[in-house]
């Protein structure tokens, strides 16, 4: 069986999205797990129809959670233990960003460390496979504490964001290295939505591109990487950018 297709997908407060859109987009678009946000509080009415409604489909579901202030403490676990309590999810799915931080200039390598640290705390308190959001850059500006971080999860997923399949590939290489080195298995992330980043959006997502433009980058990054016995699939970042994009 060829690798699968993941998404996230962001319970926002206040618009929620639909349930069975969310489930049936799944399907057209052959998702086998979908990252299914989680507030702090723990799962809402409208996370577990979320959820029941995915999980009707046959779709895995994990939990979504994180924050870059989790990248110390243990609010990480206090969140993963309300998130899982009520045995809705299969996984859990850790998307911290501490490089998102004001303080990440000058202290990179303490904050990796501290990442590392909280991955594997997460994983000592769950039976869950623990899954964490890296992006691939890390791995040659930092790559002992990449490794550490990758070493602690039962999987990564790469935010490889741009819109060629040949930049795809050669912005994860060296990350996929070092994950293939500690026999991790790993999804490759694109972006559909806007990006708010110093270089040019349209570098960075197909959200200017159109749906068809994605599933013709996607088919080349599948196919490269298919003889690699890791890659898990892709994962596209998020379900509302993703339904919006033109044919």
């Amino acid at each position: 069986m060829p690798p699968g297709r993941a998404m996230w997908v962001w319970m926002h407060e206040a618009a929620p999205p639909d349930p069975a859109a969310v489930a049936a987009f799944a399907v057209q678009q052959r998702v086998t797990e979908a990252f299914v946000s989680v507030p702090w509080g723990g799962p809402t009415p409208a996370t577990q129809r979320q959820v029941a409604a995915l999980r009707g489909e046959g779709v895995r579901v994990s939990a979504l959670g994180g924050d870059p202030s989790w990248t110390t403490g243990d609010d990480a676990v206090t969140w993963m233990r309300r998130a899982t309590a009520a045995l809705l999810f299969q996984g859990v799915h850790l998307d911290i960003e501490p490089w998102t931080r004001r303080d990440w200039p000058g202290r990179e390598r303490a904050l990796l460390d501290a990442l590392a640290r909280t991955v594997r705390d997460v994983a000592a308190r769950t039976s869950l496979p623990v899954e964490v959001d890296l992006a691939p850059w890390l791995a040659q500006a930092h790559p002992r504490e990449f490794r550490d971080v990758v070493a602690r999860a039962d999987a990564v997923t790469l935010m490889a964001y741009r819109d060629r399949a040949s930049d795809i590939l050669a912005s994860s290489a060296s990350a996929r290295r070092v994950i293939a080195g500690a026999r991790r298995p790993y999804r490759i992330g694109v972006e559909t939505g806007a990006v708010a980043e110093p270089e040019p959006t349209a570098a960075q997502t197909f959200a200017d591109e159109g749906r068809a433009v994605l599933e013709r980058e996607l088919a080349e990054v599948a196919a490269r990487l298919a003889g690699d016995t890791r890659f898990a699939g892709i994962a596209v970042h998020d379900v509302e950018g993703w339904l919006a994009l033109r044919p």
